[in-house]
């Protein structure tokens, strides 16, 4: 039954119908052309044909199609002229229409049975032939109604179910959320708080030395830091739906750079600042990429060469604000940090996203180099620009 329900489903069924339905409309108005009202073979012959041709556009022309089905039944005496106009008003839930069909058919078989018997000796022409030929279609109609809803109906069902299917997703995802929030909080946030109380403790003592007091200094700094970074993240991440936006963080500004690279300085790199920006400054988008540019070069520096002197570049030309970290080859005798092996991928994706482009290279001499180019766009650029001389 594939052929079948390919054809119901394409363009060409009403057109096979027509002809399948047309060709015995015209067979009786041929054979039998007296057994109407009017009797005359070209009035049967082309009310035939006009109730053929129209069947191609019965559902949008319902009630013309009915009225020349109608007419075909007076016309030329034979009710297989309502059948596919009842099977279609059924079909379609206009029982008004299709009750008024059966009852014209039915009554021009009681009203004219000689007529019928006389002159169309054929099954249509007994009143049981009658009967099944006006019921068949109406039938036929209730069935095809019915598998409509019931079609309509597994549809709903599936949709349920899929909805169903995305809250349990929905909710497997809010725990897992809230497993990885309870994680971060209860493993990394309560070691750097750890680390801030050591390095608090060492800084206060009487018998640490002054590079000591300053390193510790600098740990409890950066563990603050990192605290509140970490507070943010899981403010993020305990967003009640993960469909919704999060809350936006806090976006730096280059003038946030200043305490970083101070605190990178007090650690033991020698670092230059070249700065240019224009009068008109950046938008705060791009001086919150640029922030994140120059923290992770200073990160991966310190990771993976401790002591070695950093170079940041930050020039604003007049479509783009070029960042440039770049940090000399490390000493022989340096221990490289691990690190996640994320915090680039991300730095590169987040720049795409925002029409900038991020490159991160060995340098030919030696040492590496991470640049990138950012677009200048911004939801404010009335912000002043930060003062160079602040930052160096």
């Amino acid at each position: 039954m594939e052929w079948y329900t390919a054809l119901c489903d394409s363009r060409w069924k009403n057109t096979v119908l027509a002809v399948a339905y047309g060709i015995p409309l015209v067979d009786i108005a041929l054979v039998v052309p007296d057994a109407g009202l009017v009797p005359s073979r070209t009035a049967g012959l082309l009310v035939s044909l006009a109730i053929a041709v129209t069947t191609v556009w019965r559902e949008r022309l319902l009630l013309p199609y009915s009225v020349l089905s109608a007419a075909g039944v007076m016309i030329t005496g034979h009710l297989l002229s309502t059948t596919v106009a009842c099977y279609t008003a059924v079909r379609k839930g206009h029982s008004v229409l299709a009750t008024t069909l059966v009852l014209v058919s039915l009554v021009f078989a009681l009203a004219t049975p000689e007529a019928l018997i006389a002159h169309a000796p054929h099954p249509e022409a007994t009143f049981s032939g009658a009967a099944v030929i006006v019921l068949v279609p109406v039938l036929m109609g209730c069935l095809a109604k019915a598998n409509r809803k019931m079609a309509e109906l597994t549809a709903e069902r599936q949709a349920r179910e899929a909805l169903l299917q995305e809250g349990r997703l929905r909710e497997a995802a809010l725990r897992q959320r809230e497993r990885l929030v309870r994680d971060i909080h209860d493993g990394v946030g309560r070691q750097i708080t750890l680390m801030v109380l050591q390095a608090g403790a060492i800084e206060v003592r009487a018998d640490a030395s002054a590079p000591v007091k300053d390193g510790c200094r600098v740990i409890s700094d950066a563990g603050r830091d990192a605290v509140h970074a970490l507070r943010e993240i899981v403010t993020l991440a305990k967003a009640p739906d993960p469909g919704e936006v999060p809350p936006a963080g806090r976006r730096h500004t280059l003038a946030d750079l200043a305490p970083v690279i101070g605190r990178y300085r007090d650690g033991g790199h020698p670092i230059t600042v070249d700065i240019h920006i224009a009068p008109v400054p950046p938008g705060p988008a791009a001086q919150d990429l640029a922030h994140k540019v120059v923290t992770e070069g200073l990160s991966n520096a310190a990771r993976h060469a401790g002591g070695a002197a950093v170079d940041i570049r930050i020039h604003q030309t007049g479509t783009a604000l070029v960042v440039t970290v770049a940090n000399e080859t490390p000493p022989p005798d340096g221990d490289p940090l691990p690190g996640t092996g994320h915090g680039l991928a991300w730095l590169r994706e987040e720049v795409r996203a925002s029409g900038g482009t991020l490159t991160a290279a060995p340098a030919p001499g030696g040492g590496f180099v991470l640049r990138a180019r950012l677009p200048l766009h911004g939801d404010d650029t009335t912000r002043p620009a930060s003062p160079a001389e602040e930052i160096v």
